[in-house]
């Protein structure tokens, strides 16, 4: 059983998916560019998305490739689709609500995808493979590339996000595009290592649980990262934890992801239950705006790796409940 909204694509190149998905997804591509463009400052967003590609293509050059490919599928300028795949990069960082946690020695991986709460038809369930490599992920619709909510990787690796914001920005590469290249990391010390030459617009936290209990954390700004290897059980939300990056956070101290990571921490043990990590993904003690499972929730996903099975549930098919996904194709 899988969901209604759910795709898979096979392709042997980068280009091969780009143009899959282009066919797939374009249309929604197409009404989007309308409605970012009718937002104002379009022609602003059009050069800015220029110079970010040119250090793209010098630093990741295949996802390049991607968007140039799906952009032609689409029927659309690759420019005008990658302002809508930066998302609010162009404008102030806006606020999100996405809460993650791991447990039971890194078996464990629950995460809530939090985004506006109109949008929980933006999102499907991604099955794609490109050459050797496969992800199941939840997919945004504007995002083309990927690997920007959870997804876990046949490389042996789930790789989930959380928004930050931030006081530093600058051109460089797009944070969806180093969150797609980290979603395919073999080695996550040696890509953070990397991503100190890589030139970034904003950044992610990045929470990467790999078989084996490797559980690492990276918090990302523009100019500066941090790598942890983290005790669990584990939590992360919407703010820098780092002591050294706290003072980049732009987070209000009114916003939810205090409170969700105050919640997480008391509620997540270091050993639990399937339908205990369920039970605190659907936690609502703090109201609709502040819970771990809020009215921004759009999609949960709890990744049980001894069982390789994702179990996922979408507000979009609230009715259809939790729906278990093999990982056959993980690496072990």
């Amino acid at each position: 059983m899988t969901h209604d909204d759910y795709y898979e694509i096979s392709a042997a190149t980068n280009a091969e998916l780009g143009t899959e998905l282009g066919r797939r997804f374009g249309k929604t591509m197409r009404r989007s560019i309308g409605d970012v463009r009718a937002e104002g400052h379009w022609r602003r967003k059009l050069a800015i998305a220029g110079e970010q590609i040119a250090v793209t293509r010098r630093h990741l050059p295949r996802y390049v490739e991607e968007m140039e490919a799906y952009a032609a599928a689409a029927g659309v300028p690759l420019a005008e689709a990658w302002v809508v795949m930066c998302e609010d990069e162009f404008d102030e960082l806006a606020p999100e609500k996405c809460t993650t946690f791991v447990t039971n020695g890194g078996a464990l991986v629950s995460h809530n995808e939090d985004w506006d709460a109109d949008s929980a038809d933006a999102v499907c369930v991604l099955r794609k493979s490109v050459g050797d490599l496969t992800l199941l992920e939840i997919h945004y619709f504007n995002t083309p590339l990927g690997g920007s909510a959870i997804s876990i990787s046949s490389k042996g690796f789930v790789h989930a996000i959380n928004s930050l914001t931030h006081s530093d920005g600058r051109v460089g590469v797009p944070r969806n595009v180093i969150a797609r290249w980290l979603s395919e990391t073999r080695d996550p010390e040696a890509d953070y290592r990397a991503l100190h030459a890589i030139p970034r617009s904003a950044g992610y936290n990045h929470v990467l649980v790999g078989t084996g209990s490797r559980v690492f954390d990276i918090e990302c700004s523009a100019e500066r990262q941090v790598l942890l290897r983290p005790a669990l059980p584990f939590a992360h939300t919407n703010h820098f934890i780092c002591d050294d990056l706290t003072a980049l956070d732009a987070a209000d101290e009114d916003d939810s992801t205090h409170p969700r990571y105050q919640a997480a921490c008391t509620l997540v043990k270091g050993s639990m239950t399937l339908a205990d990590a369920m039970a605190v993904g659907g936690d609502t003690s703090k109201g609709r705006e502040d819970s771990i499972f809020n009215r921004h929730t759009i999609a949960r996903v709890v990744v049980d790796l001894e069982a390789r099975l994702a179990h996922i549930w979408l507000r979009r098919e609230a009715k259809a409940g939790w729906i278990a996904y093999p990982l056959d194709f993980m690496a072990s």
